[in-house]
């Protein structure tokens, strides 16, 4: 990965917040709004977005009679972070890129 070819979706704060999150595992909409701290309309249409470009896969469920929607990075998410993490790393240690 180059500077020039960094994926769109991590060049937004709360996108990039949801795909670090969601690193270490699911998380519901909940979590991801207080670990996040935004709002419900901000964080459900970067949450599309993520899903619509498939960064994330979306589970929904009723948990005692109320619906519940959970998060999940997929792997092309998983992988596209990886590789942009070690293009941060790079640039950082001032290595070839």
């Amino acid at each position: 990965m180059e500077i020039s070819t960094i994926p769109k979706v991590f060049e937004n704060r709360i996108r990039l917040a949801i795909i670090t999150a969601l690193i270490s595992g699911e998380k519901t909409f909940k979590e991801l709004k207080v670990l996040i701290n935004a709002t419900d309309g901000n964080l459900g249409a970067q949450l599309l977005n993520l899903e619509s470009n498939e960064y994330i896969s979306v589970h929904k469920e009723f948990v005692n009679r109320k619906p519940q929607t959970s998060y999940k990075i997929t792997k092309k998410g998983e992988n596209e972070f990886r590789d942009y993490v070690d293009l941060l790393e790079k640039i950082l240690k001032g290595t070839n890129i």
